[in-house]
């Protein structure tokens, strides 16, 4: 798959991720904070609302909460999760900035100012703060703050390429607390090095557990698309039996043109060009991504080409030596066919026809031999058929039935 989806998808999967990693802090973060009895809090009611998905209300009652307690580290920092997952991102900022001041331990507030940062796409700027992060206490808290923040570090390195060091910070993430989402996230990194059977055997496991719909799509989606890289991988290898099979896993894991354009170029390695060249076509015409778009114009050229002259270019000297050979039957089947049809050696109906079968062997002998030229490992068969026919008719052309005056006469 081309660079340019795989980064864009890898910045989605850090957007994603980052909401989800915000839901989480902000639950824990509920456990804590909330007092027995307190249920009447706009604290409390707020996050029973962020925990209900309604983004609107908890973000009310927790900009209540902080009036009521300009200090209230808890509320400023579930304030700024409800800005963050609306897409506020400045006005998220200031708010967890002012939850450090207040206490420069609050290692959430460190988290979510890095996921903050992924959000707006700035990488370098979320890196410090989420490494600051993992020295959150070991509680039940911290130790989730301390696996988000190094699950973040992972998209972080991910983001960059750096696979080795984005598996080693997932994995150190699953060690500190468990979450499909670090699985998730470790399946996909071994895919990108390479690893496709560790890496698509991780997230079967993971969509046999059935996640839930919202996660299942990702798995899917990340299963698509390890599917189709594995199937890259074995077209590259020439195994086009596991290629097809990797291909046709991946559109049922996920409906998507990538898997398309692979089965396509199998049909191309098999020879089946016209199918491929029609499929090439139609998703050149549907493509909804520039990258795609590129991609399929790319292949289809390659295909085209490779319907001409699949293998290995031709040597120069055959096709002059086709050339040079075609040239010269030419010329004798045009002196023995002249030779032929001249008036002394012409004998009816047989003459004519000897004449007639010359200039149309001639004819479609040159359709063959051009075609040859063009395209010499195309056409053997046909070029060796079209010469033992030519030579047929040159020899019968040549042949001349012997004249009455010259036929032996009995006693």
């Amino acid at each position: 798959m081309p660079t340019d989806h795989m980064l864009s998808r890898c910045r989605r999967a850090c957007a994603l991720s980052g909401v989800a990693l915000l839901l989480v802090l902000a639950g824990l973060g509920v456990a804590a904070a909330a007092a027995p009895g307190a249920t009447t809090h706009p604290y409390n009611r707020g996050c029973q609302a962020l925990a209900a998905g309604d983004i609107a209300k908890a973000k009310a009652l927790f900009t209540e909460a902080v009036k009521l307690n300009p200090s209230d580290t808890d509320a400023l920092n579930n304030l700024a999760v409800c800005d963050v997952k609306t897409g506020d991102y400045s006005k998220a900022l200031p708010l967890l900035q002012k939850v450090l001041r207040l206490n420069e331990r609050y290692r959430g507030a460190n988290l979510n100012i890095g996921a903050d940062y992924l959000f707006q796409g700035d990488a370098i700027k979320a890196e410090p703060p989420t490494r600051k992060a993992q020295a959150a206490p070991p509680t039940a808290v911290g130790k989730s703050v301390k696996a988000a923040a190094l699950y973040n570090l992972g998209l972080i390195a991910a983001a960059d390429k750096r696979y080795v060091d984005a598996k080693a910070y997932f994995e150190q993430s699953a060690t500190a607390a468990a979450s499909v989402q670090t699985d998730l996230a470790l399946a996909s990194t071994m895919c990108a090095l390479g690893d496709y059977d560790k890496g698509i055997s991780s997230l079967e496991t993971i969509a046999a557990s059935q996640p839930g719909e919202v996660m299942m799509k990702t798995v899917n989606a990340d299963l698509a698309f390890a599917h189709y890289q594995r199937g890259m991988s074995r077209l590259e290898k020439g195994d086009l039996n596991g290629a097809h099979a990797d291909f046709s896993a991946s559109n049922t894991a996920l409906a998507n043109d990538y898997s398309k354009m692979g089965l396509a170029l199998v049909d191309a390695e098999r020879g089946n060009h016209a199918a491929a060249i029609a499929a090439l076509s139609d998703l050149k015409r549907s493509s909804v991504t520039p990258q795609l778009a590129k991609a399929v114009s790319f292949n289809l050229e390659r295909v085209k080409s490779m319907g001409k002259t699949p293998g290995a270019s031709p040597d120069p000297w055959l096709k002059w030596l086709i050339l040079f050979g075609g040239g010269v039957l030419f010329a004798v089947q045009f002196y023995v066919v002249m030779r032929a049809a001249t008036p002394g050696r012409r004998r009816g109906a047989f003459g004519a026809a000897k004449v007639a079968l010359g200039i149309v062997a001639g004819l479609a002998t040159a359709v063959v031999f051009a075609w040859a030229f063009f395209a010499p490992p195309d056409t053997p068969l046909w070029t060796l058929v079209a010469l033992g026919v030519d030579v047929v008719v040159i020899v019968l052309a040549w042949w001349t039935p012997p004249s009455a005056s010259r036929r032996p006469r009995s006693a």
